[in-house]
């Protein structure tokens, strides 16, 4: 009998910890297949904006030349912003209905009905990635404190849209409504959650790290934009889009834990598990 977890239940820090990385263990091959098949396209395509800002903003040889490409600087800077989004909103819509419907259907997946649910999300899910992203740069603009009070409550927008199938604003308000009373536990799971991965973020940069510092050690000359561009070279540029690319990859693990802060919060709400485990033993007898 496969292994289920119970999403619709109350969860302290460590529970929704080790259940993040529990559902990860047991659902990871068909998870990867839906993350291959509705996020591949935009994830190349978020890598490519990445290398291509890359390497038009290290390349300091224009800079000593005085011909700095600040607007293709610029013009890359913006789709990558864009590519980004667009990422994100695939990403926690494959995630977050693929948990839907592992809800709704006892951990069975229909992967083509997933990718229809994906694509009806996909726009609200995009658009709370703008809004969110503006409503965080204005947030912490104004002495930072605001930044991070609304970052709590818009991390749970995602799930929001996904399992209540709101609009993007009413999604951002349920939110609010939601961390009511539990804004410290909630910042607190999310900021645990967030320095795990940041610590893995960190080991996997090592390499990035490690190559950069040798190639400015190694140079004996004095430092210039010339010699610059010889550290930022294509084994730089490689070794980054790898990094940033197996992080972008590990933020799938924060949509599973944003999902499970969701339901332990609207579990303390409205009780829905609950209700329901009643109701199916009621129908049992």
């Amino acid at each position: 009998m496969k292994e289920l977890i119970q999403f619709k239940r109350q969860r302290e820090l460590g529970d929704v910890l080790s259940d993040t990385f529990k559902f990860l263990r047991l659902e990871y091959k068909p998870l990867f297949k839906a993350l291959l098949q509705n996020a591949a396209v935009p994830f190349v395509i978020l890598i490519a904006f990445s290398a291509y800002y890359t390497s038009v903003a290290t390349d300091f040889t224009n800079i000593l030349e005085g011909s700095f490409n600040a607007s293709g600087v610029f013009i890359s800077l913006i789709g990558l912003v864009i590519a980004l989004f667009f990422y994100y909103g695939v990403l926690y819509g494959t995630i977050l209905n693929y948990i839907k419907l592992y809800i709704e259907n006892e951990g069975i997946v229909d992967q083509t009905l997933l990718k229809q649910q994906v694509r009806a999300d996909l726009g609200k899910l995009t658009g709370l990635s703008f809004l969110s992203g503006l409503m965080l740069i204005i947030g912490f603009m104004m002495c930072i404190l605001p930044g991070v009070y609304i970052s709590v409550p818009l991390s749970l927008s995602f799930a929001v849209i996904v399992f209540k199938n709101k609009s993007v604003i009413d999604a951002i308000g349920y939110s609010f409504s939601l961390v009511k009373g539990e804004w410290w536990m909630t910042f607190a799971t999310i900021l645990v959650i967030g320095l795990l991965l940041y610590v893995a973020n960190v080991v996997f940069s090592l390499p990035l790290i490690i190559y950069s510092l040798v190639k400015a050690f190694s140079s004996t000359e004095q430092l210039s934009p010339a010699n610059l561009s010889g550290v930022f070279d294509w084994v730089y540029i490689s070794l980054n889009v790898a990094t940033t690319a197996i992080q972008y990859i590990l933020a799938g693990i924060f949509a599973i834990a944003i999902a499970l802060i969701y339901f332990n919060l609207n579990e303390k709400i409205n009780q829905t598990g609950t209700f329901e485990t009643i109701d199916s033993i009621g129908s049992d007898i």
